[in-house]
């Protein structure tokens, strides 16, 4: 009796053949994204991650005064 499973199956739902190629369109477009997104957060980063001036306090502290 056949079985109603497709041959290129094996008995865990795998494929035994290897994995289909990936066209070399679509790679160069996902590392080209990827590249770009690193680019965007460096730039990102450098814009917004600056230091800030240091301003110096000028209010009156008030301090209890010494007991003696």
């Amino acid at each position: 009796m056949r079985t109603p499973r497709p041959s290129r199956l094996s008995p865990t739902g795998l494929s035994d053949g290897p994995a289909p190629a990936v066209p070399p369109a679509r790679r160069k477009l996902t590392i080209g994204l990827a590249v770009l997104a690193v680019v965007v957060l460096l730039m990102l980063a450098w814009f917004d991650g600056g230091e800030e001036a240091i301003h110096p306090i000028a209010e009156p502290v008030a301090l209890p005064e010494q007991a003696q």
